[in-house]
């Protein structure tokens, strides 16, 4: 197949990492795959893209909805994939009229910032689309009263992790040193770890208050540290939050970093404080690397760590997140067999063949019938 997939931007994140992940899984199976993005938003992109790479202007509206037009015609692919709602808007109107065959939009989170407005141009986009990717049930259930009677074309994909990359043990011998080198650590200080861009609904303040919590139900020698992977416009937002909480000399800020594997597997318990996901990359490598996870109630936080391999806590509620972290971090048994859980489940339910081979026969299928 001939595949073009459509994403807004090409930055670190969450939704980026998957179009790299599933560009490169559907190239190693055959196929040709072309990304598409806007200019000057590459920052994701490394020396070993999967496919090849076209970009179009971000502005003026009218200069890429011409570009995008002009790129599809002459690629001809099979399938266009759009990620992301800008990316859904402009891809489809763009696609249409390239006579693109089939057409896939994608809804990856729970979006609480959408008015009224975005709703009327989602249903459009599901209108015109062959199908409607929905990376959760979560996210699916919020987008069916949505998008009405064009529901019926969402299709549930989970996201996928790289399980060999995402491996405790390959990392077992050095975990002392990344723990002293790279992130600053006491040898037998307790690690509780967060990645994710440094941005609002995040809700970093969220996982301090909780952290403040629980620095108050330990003794002072068993009180955990802070890591935070990432980086965004929340930065000074929270290190100040951690000053009045008096956390600064437990919080390390380590920015965007590419062995983001090291770092949790040099940690003893991921948390993730959201206000809104779809369904988290964070979190997948965290599990896949073995670590306890509790995660707010959100998107697909609760399908992914079903089946007893983690916990989640209500959105917005510090108190049951720092209970939830002050029993895991107290109880190395527990702590170890939501850890070994959490892998378990990963390797049987989130590893990167099966979402790759369950999209392909999906593009076919919606190929077949277009």
């Amino acid at each position: 197949m001939k595949i073009a997939i459509y994403i807004g931007q090409l930055d670190v994140g969450g939704a980026e990492g998957q179009v790299l992940l599933l560009a490169r899984g559907l190239r190693d199976r055959g196929h040709d795959v072309m990304l598409i993005t806007e200019e000057g938003r590459t920052a994701a992109v490394t020396a070993d893209l999967p496919g090849s790479l076209v970009t179009v202007p971000h502005r003026p509206r009218r200069a890429r909805l011409r570009a995008l037009k002009e790129i599809l015609a002459a690629a001809r692919p099979d399938v266009l994939h759009c990620q992301l709602t800008a990316a859904n808007l402009w891809g489809v109107v763009a696609g249409r009229r390239a006579g693109v065959p089939a057409i896939i939009t994608s809804f990856l989170s729970t979006d609480p910032w959408k008015r009224r407005y975005h709703f009327l141009a989602d249903r459009y986009v599901a209108s015109r689309a062959d199908g409607i990717w929905c990376n959760s049930r979560g996210v699916a259930d919020r987008y069916r009263p949505v998008l009405k009677r064009h529901a019926s074309k969402i299709r549930v994909i989970y996201n996928g992790v790289d399980t060999t990359r995402f491996d405790r043990a390959r990392y077992a011998s050095a975990r002392d040193a990344i723990r002293a080198d790279e992130l600053r650590l006491p040898a037998d200080a307790a690690v509780i770890i967060n990645v994710g861009n440094l941005h609002p609904v995040k809700n970093h303040a969220l996982l301090l208050r909780a952290l403040a919590k629980v620095h108050a139900a330990l003794d002072a020698a068993a009180r955990p540290y802070l890591v935070l992977v990432g980086d965004g416009p929340e930065q000074d937002r929270i290190v100040g939050e951690a000053g009045r909480l008096g956390l600064l000399p437990f919080l390390r800020l380590l920015g965007p970093t590419r062995d983001v594997e090291k770092d949790l597997a040099a940690a003893d318990v991921f948390a993730l404080s959201s206000d809104a996901e779809g369904f988290s990359n964070a979190l997948l490598e965290a599990m896949s690397s073995s670590l306890a996870c509790v995660a707010t109630d959100v998107g697909g936080n609760a399908e992914a760590l079903a089946d007893g391999a983690g916990v989640v806590t209500p959105p917005g509620e510090a108190d049951a997140l720092a209970t939830a972290l002050t029993e895991i971090l107290g109880n190395e048994r527990r702590r170890r067999d939501l850890g070994e859980a959490a892998r378990r489940r990963a390797l049987e339910k989130f590893g990167l063949a099966r979402m790759v081979e369950e999209t392909e026969a999906w593009y076919r299928g919606i190929i077949k019938n277009s």
